[in-house]
């Protein structure tokens, strides 16, 4: 596939994620490789999910984080800085892009997991929804972990510390039910309506309504949204 050189920041990461055909092919076998067999299986719709949201995520965080700090050491944050482009608009660009890329990565499998697990077209709308969710949330902390560091290696260190309480309210595995303190903040947590959806998807009761998958999801990422963006001058800023 030929593509032109980027003449936006963004579109380097387009240019690197379908530029070379063999990485563009990995990028979307191993979604496939990890999520559809598990769907195909017959292991608990709790866990089923589980796995899903962990691929979701991680690759969001992970692909965020690593991406912009071997930019920044490479110097070329530091020259897009020096463009007129407002530092918000090149985060605000990234984070959309990504989370855009990731879902393209992820759409193959997902829609394998509506064949094997047929439900209504709502479900199946709030479920991707949620996914997408999911993944601009997960790329808003990987942008925001790139501003305290300059190392991808510590990139998985800091998400790790982030990602592991943000999963454990969400319902992933062990705290199914959370009550109280938990329960309240679950509800800011994008990744739970995520795994709500998927466990409907799965075959459970929802606990969660599907407009409820839009709405409340779409608030918490427009205050996340905001809230990265404005690291961008720290972000772009020359570090020593």
């Amino acid at each position: 596939m030929k593509i032109n050189p980027p003449d936006a920041y963004w579109k380097k990461d387009v240019a690197l994620f379908f530029g070379k055909r063999f990485a563009l092919l990995i990028k979307m076998i191993y979604p496939l490789a990890i999520i559809v067999p598990v769907a195909a299986s017959g292991i608990p719709a709790q866990y089923a999910a589980a796995v899903i949201g962990i691929v979701a995520v991680m690759a969001g965080t992970f692909g965020a984080g690593e991406s912009l700090t071997i930019d920044l050491n490479d110097g070329i944050l530091v020259r897009v800085a020096l463009t007129p482009i407002s530092p918000r608009r090149v985060v605000f660009e990234v984070l959309a892009v990504n989370a855009v890329l990731d879902l393209v990565q992820l759409l193959p499998a997902l829609v394998i997991v509506y064949i094997l697990h047929p439900v209504s077209l709502m479900w199946v709308v709030a479920a991707t929804f949620a996914v997408f969710a999911t993944l601009v949330t997960a790329n808003a902390i990987g942008i925001f972990i790139a501003n305290f560091t300059s190392s991808p290696a510590d990139v998985l260190l800091y998400a790790t510390a982030i990602l592991f309480p943000l999963i454990y309210l969400s319902g992933f595995f062990r705290n199914q039910h959370p009550e109280g303190i938990l329960a309240f903040l679950r509800k800011f947590v994008p990744f739970a309506y995520m795994n709500d959806a998927l466990k409907t998807v799965f075959g459970l009761s929802a606990k969660s309504a599907p407009m409820d998958i839009f709405i409340y999801p779409t608030l918490i990422c427009a205050v996340l949204v905001f809230a990265v963006c404005l690291t961008a001058p720290r972000l772009l800023s020359p570090r020593l």
